[in-house]
């Protein structure tokens, strides 16, 4: 459950902290605008609004209508629902949310080699390792417990493992076997499988459907350690080894 706040105007700062000549340095230092110049693109510029406690980012290029990056994120004040979590004393939870991420190369076209993932209108940009590294940077200066996230499609998911973990170990469980029952298919291939319905839960037979969830890189010492908790590893085994996936045939 997310704790109501007064919403407050944006007043030209993003997650009311950086002003957008502050974002361009972030981006610079970050690596960001040199790996987008690589691409091509040039006269960079920031644009800024917000929704409620969304804040919204877009960086868009000269001479090209689609934004090359936009996040929407927040910070969120968060009392968890999960047991295992209240009974190693965490009541509240302060984040940085990543909401939605898109990052795209318009001049790009998808190959054979590299087709489109669900969701993708073009190709990505391969910037995405270093915004996650600047934005896990900006909740630990801010004194936050996570960087969340809210992975929409299988693949961002898969992405996403490397640092963070499902908030539920059931979840996490369930994403983990989700994993090693795919695992003859490339990430991409099993993530149209997923998003076309056409993978089964063993038991009871239904079509899987994805559904997004918190997924966190903890920064604060209570986060991390029940993360690496013997309960916590243990609540997703067991979620893990219950249910067993499958690729359903045609017509089946």
């Amino acid at each position: 459950m997310v704790l109501p706040s007064a919403p407050r105007p944006a007043g030209g700062l993003f997650l009311d902290r950086l002003t957008p000549a502050a974002l361009e340095r972030e981006l610079e230092a970050a690596g960001i605008y040199a790996q987008l110049s690589a691409r091509g693109y040039g006269g960079f510029t920031i644009g800024l609004d917000r929704e409620e406690r969304e804040h919204r980012l877009r960086v868009c290029a000269e001479g090209v209508e689609e934004a090359l990056i936009e996040l929407r994120a927040s910070e969120l004040t968060l009392v968890p629902r999960e047991p295992l979590l209240k009974k190693r004393g965490v009541e509240v939870l302060y984040l940085l949310a990543v909401h939605w991420l898109a990052l795209q190369d318009p001049r790009a076209h998808f190959t054979p080699q590299r087709p489109a993932l669900p969701g993708q209108v073009h190709p990505g940009l391969g910037v995405g390792q270093r915004l996650l590294a600047r934005l896990t940077s900006w909740a630990y200066e801010w004194g936050k417990d996570a960087l969340v996230n809210y992975p929409a499609y299988y693949h961002n998911a898969v992405f996403y493992s490397r640092v963070f973990h499902f908030l539920s170990p059931r979840r996490q469980g369930r994403m983990e076997a989700l994993r090693r029952d795919l695992e003859g298919l490339g990430v991409g291939e099993a993530s149209w499988a997923v998003d076309q319905g056409r993978v089964r839960e063993e038991p009871p037979g239904r079509v899987l459907r994805w559904k997004a969830a918190e997924m966190v890189a903890p920064l604060g010492r209570a986060l991390s350690a029940y993360v690496k908790s013997p309960e916590y590893m243990a609540a997703a085994a067991q979620a893990r080894d219950a249910v067993r996936f499958r690729l359903a045939l045609p017509g089946s």
